[in-house]
């Protein structure tokens, strides 16, 4: 005895996926909730009265994005279990439920947070680009006005998917559905933003191992703060949804419940990092593109140095005196660079012999 639901193949898969997903994006907002706990801490520590402005807004911003990602998840879970327990006998099952009842308000409450999350996770990426290329040779605003406006045309986007949504399914749109633009456009910012910022820490680091060798600014320009501070795991799981979305399989019911949560989870890694001291920032910049020269050694720029001249015979000679001797005798005066860059247990010696009278 079966019992199979009186469904087709295709509607029980979807109806799996559609499962899936839900579990998929609790994972997520599980994700999101640590990760918004560690900065929020961490900001706070670090808050004091002469930042209080700049970590109150990042404490904003994160709480913002972590309310928008808790009404999306319990909204998406209210509308699961609408479809699958209050509402199990609906004609067509769970998924025709979910075609026919997209525009009711428990839905339009996730939806509604969903816009708005792409829309702060994205103004963030756009500043942290705008941040890194601070200090370039070419004007800052000719830089950031391609991405300025394709954030414009994601946000006219935003509200006419919303519009859509107000009224009919994604998945059954009659006409003009702007599903696919809205995070075609979503996804061509990231990318191109992501780019952007790739190619831009690349020359960082390059300059970087000319300046002050290979092994500083790691934290900066490693292949993890790459992926992190260009959000290029949000835009890996858009691929995901949209090619199967574009292709009309149930397959990116999996990802769209979790796409907001990753998006927030690739927007706090960056605010970790910043908190960290790890982000790039305008102060970095003006460290690495400094005009010093790679071979060239500044006093202040010496971590310690000591002069060592030769004993006399009341002892040594201490810093800024040299022993008393004859006018004729000449001595060398040994100078000691101790770098502490690499280890402080592991000196790297740099001996300039000077003939200085003593």
């Amino acid at each position: 005895m079966s019992y199979r639901p009186d469904e087709t193949p295709f509607q029980i898969f979807t109806e799996r996926a559609w499962l899936q997903g839900a579990i998929l994006g609790a994972v997520a907002y599980g994700s999101a909730f640590t990760l918004f706990a560690i900065c929020l801490n961490i900001l706070v520590k670090q808050t004091n009265r002469t930042n209080i402005k700049i970590k109150g807004a990042f404490i904003a911003y994160i709480t913002i994005l972590f309310i928008l990602g808790t009404i999306f998840m319990a909204a998406s879970a209210e509308f699961t279990q609408l479809a699958f327990i209050d509402n199990r006998n609906y004609p067509g099952g769970p998924a025709a439920y979910e075609n026919a009842m997209f525009s009711i308000p428990v839905d339009m409450a996730g939806n509604v947070a969903f816009v708005l999350t792409t829309w702060f996770a994205d103004a963030l990426l756009v500043w942290r680009c705008m941040v890194i290329y601070k200090g370039c040779r070419f004007p800052l605003w000719a830089i950031m006005a391609f991405p300025c406006l394709v954030y414009t045309a994601s946000v006219v986007m935003g509200i006419l998917w919303l519009k859509q949504l107000s009224t009919t399914s994604p998945y059954g749109t009659i006409g003009i559905n702007w599903t696919i633009p809205c995070l075609s456009i979503s996804l061509a910012l990231n990318i191109l933003v992501s780019i952007a910022i790739v190619l831009r820490l690349l020359v960082y680091r390059r300059r970087i191992a000319s300046v002050m060798g290979r092994h500083h600014g790691s934290q900066y320009t490693s292949i993890a703060a790459m992926i992190i501070e260009s959000a290029s795991i949000y835009s890996a799981f858009s691929i995901f949804f949209l090619v199967p979305f574009g292709m009309n399989s149930p397959v990116s019911e999996i990802v769209l419940q979790s796409l907001s949560e990753i998006q927030i989870c690739t927007t706090l890694l960056i605010v970790f990092r910043v908190a960290q001291g790890k982000g790039w920032s305008q102060g970095t910049t003006t460290q690495v593109f400094s005009k010093q020269r790679p071979n060239s050694v500044r006093m202040a720029d010496l971590p310690s140095t000591r002069f060592q001249g030769a004993s006399n015979p009341s002892g040594n000679a201490t810093l800024g005196s040299f022993p008393s001797h004859s006018a004729t005798e000449i001595r060398p005066v040994v100078f000691t660079k101790v770098d502490r860059a690499k280890d402080s247990s592991e000196s790297t010696l740099s001996n300039i012999v000077c003939q200085i009278p003593t």
